[in-house]
């Protein structure tokens, strides 16, 4: 299907030593890269494979102007720096293509600790992830930023795109903002912003990974007992096999609760099904459906690809009593399956904040031309009702989520105050 790339030969420097002249070949044969070749594999693989490529209405105009870009690199580093701007284009954090190298962005959400909205000509923060770098610093709610590592934010969410700022859509920038504001991998940051006072400042803060992977180091998850109400938080934990024997042992520990808050406003970095569904099995006493799911192939788009249903069957102990669910900015992936599925369970209520819209099921697919990889969804997942998960919002929205001016937790005091009244009834 695709352009084979010929081996570029070697002359040999003199007939007469051919042992010589055959150690030559063998160390200095390269294969050319060929710009053509690699454009025809990534539009193939995108078009073919990406069950969200028809989310964005001028996808086709998009690939034609990424096009002329991509056919004039010179290697496969320009290359695969021209086609990450091409997969940000479509602001789904699930598209992802590597590999990366110290220039490029924090993965997000998961380097992600500030939330910002674009508002007035301005960016302007509407929420801090708690127990952040960002939550420790004197960065405020409604600060507006305005420099992030001294260039101007305008002009590097403009970058991350490779367009001007002005062609951009209001989703675009949003999503760029965010990523920006993660800093670049494994990198401090320094954020200039103006205070709700007009006072301008710039602070550092660490790179937006150490606080996130210091909870490799720690307990799965947290739980207690909050005046007859249990409560339990993930600690990004939803792909380690650990955390379901976590889980049961928290809902032995607040069985005798009058309900359950499920908190999974730090699941940035999402899981797999392998812990979610046995977890979600505490909440059922028959084989339940959660949540549905159409799979994209080479050769079936996703609309035409039958319907399928993903079930969870009882975990033991089960819990009957009330239960409802926090989510936010940093409920990314499987915590959003969760957060749908926990709804689909029988949630009293979902409290928060939209969540990360990392869209779909995803795999990864290796880039031979450019040696490069592409990660992206070929599954599109639904609510049990019918409508993309990606729509999902809580039925209380809670903004900001993870901290308020105070510094208190804005979300979870909702969710006392809900479950008072609620269960007092």
């Amino acid at each position: 299907m695709f352009v084979t790339l010929k081996t570029k030969l070697i002359t040999p420097l003199c007939l007469s030593l051919p042992i010589l002249t055959l150690a030559t070949f063998n160390i200095n044969a390269t294969t050319a890269f060929n710009a053509t070749s690699a454009w025809q594999e990534v539009e193939h693989v995108l078009t073919k494979q990406y069950a969200y490529f028809d989310r964005l209405n001028n996808a086709n105009t998009v690939l034609n102007q990424f096009k002329s870009k991509a056919l004039k690199a010179k290697n496969k580093a320009e290359f695969n720096d021209i086609s990450q701007q091409l997969m940000r284009t479509f602001s789904d954090p699930h598209l992802n293509l590597g590999p990366y190298d110290k220039n490029d962005f924090s993965v997000f959400p998961t380097g992600s600790d500030i939330r910002a909205i674009y508002q007035n000509d301005q960016f302007i923060v509407q929420d801090i992830k708690a127990g952040s770098a960002a939550d420790k610093s004197t960065l405020t709610l409604g600060s507006a930023i305005i420099k992030m590592d001294n260039q101007p934010i305008k002009a590097l969410v403009a970058s991350l795109f490779g367009q001007g700022f002005e062609t951009l859509s209001p989703q675009q920038i949003e999503y760029g903002v965010n990523v920006v504001l993660g800093g670049l991998r494994k990198q401090t940051r320094a954020i200039t912003f103006t205070n709700n006072k007009g006072t301008q400042k710039t602070i550092t803060l660490a790179a937006s990974y150490d606080a996130i992977n210091a909870l490799n180091d720690g307990p799965t998850l947290s739980y207690r007992n909050l005046d007859g109400f249990g409560y339990i938080r993930f600690n990004n934990s939803l792909g380690n096999n650990q955390t379901t024997a976590s889980f049961k042992k928290a809902i032995n520990a607040l069985k005798h609760t009058r309900a359950l808050i499920i908190d999974l406003r730090n699941t940035p970095s999402g899981g797999n099904t392998g812990v979610a569904e046995p977890i979600l099995g505490h909440f059922v006493s028959e084989k339940t459906p959660y949540q549905t799911y159409r799979t994209q192939t080479p050769n079936m788009a996703y609309h035409k690809a039958p319907m399928q249903t993903a079930f969870v069957t009882p975990t033991k102990p089960h819990y009957a009593k009330p239960f409802i669910v926090l989510a936010g900015r940093w409920t990314g992936s499987m915590g959003e399956g969760m957060t749908i599925g926990l709804d689909a369970l029988g949630a009293q209520t979902v409290i928060g904040a939209p969540m990360a819209d990392l869209l779909g099921g995803i795999k990864t697919v290796t880039l031979k031309q450019s040696d490069a990889w592409l990660e992206m969804a070929f599954e599109r997942l639904y609510h049990v009702n019918g409508t993309f998960r990606e729509d999902f919002e809580p039925h209380i929205l809670v903004i900001p989520t993870d901290r308020d001016h105070q510094g208190a937790d804005p979300a979870l005091n909702k969710a006392i105050d809900y479950l008072q009244h609620s269960t007092s009834m």
